[in-house]
């Protein structure tokens, strides 16, 4: 089974010890979740793995494929993907636009039917600008851009902030069908009703480093993961 494995990652700004020791394991198929408050790291861990803006030691694999010393286009050439926090979409042009702007960067992009099969209200939407859209229906065509690089593992950084609970199930369900596909997830979330629904694994993570590991049951019935988000328990 592929694996993303992530081996004792320390990252730096400056002087600011920001990753200190990290260490994941992501197999193809799983939901993996890093969950804390913020400011812990988590966005730098997403980063640092994409090889964007940080000064990073450790290992990255895909496999036997080492990633850490490569530049980020090359990484997702090798099937890393990443789905930034926010919605990341070209509002003017429409939402098939959209996909291919994100095809075009890679030697083989993912089928756009096949994306559509995991995420099929997308159809209906292919001849509309993006920006017309709102913003959880955004969120899921910056989701369909992150799967047409054909990533065999992505990394997803709060893909359910600021929607409505409905939304957050539907992102649920899309989560779900694309490990169901045989990709790999590492999802930076701090959404509970997320975290139970798709989650094989969780992580959690306080000043750079992970504090805790283990199902959301465990978890949540211990009250590790409530503490974790600074949350009542």
């Amino acid at each position: 089974m592929a694996t993303l494995s992530l081996i004792d990652l320390h990252a730096y700004y400056g002087k600011a010890h920001v990753l200190q020791g990290v260490s994941i394991t992501v197999p193809a198929g799983k939901i993996v979740g890093l969950f804390g408050r913020n400011g812990v790291g988590k966005t730098t861990l997403l980063r640092s793995v994409m090889g964007l803006g940080t000064t990073v030691t450790g290992r990255i694999a895909l496999d036997d494929v080492e990633l850490s010393n490569i530049s980020a286009d090359r990484r997702a050439v090798c099937g890393l993907g990443y789905m930034p926090q926010g919605t990341r979409v070209f509002r003017d042009l429409t939402v098939e636009e959209n996909y291919g702007v994100a095809a075009y960067s890679v030697p083989a992009p993912r089928p756009l039917e096949s994306i559509l099969q995991m995420i099929p209200e997308i159809r209906e939407w292919l001849p509309r600008p993006a920006g017309r859209l709102s913003g959880g229906q955004q969120q899921l065509v910056s989701l369909m851009r992150s799967m047409a690089a054909n990533c065999s593992f992505l990394m997803m950084d709060e893909p359910t902030e600021g929607l409505m609970p409905a939304m957050v199930e539907r992102i649920a369900d899309v989560a779900k069908a694309v490990a169901a596909a045989g990709l790999g997830v590492l999802l930076v979330e701090q959404s509970l009703l997320l975290g139970e629904a798709v989650c094989n694994e969780i992580h959690l993570m306080e000043k750079g480093r992970i504090i805790g590991t283990g199902s959301y049951a465990e978890l949540s019935s211990s009250g590790a993961l409530a503490r974790a988000l600074g949350i009542a328990h």
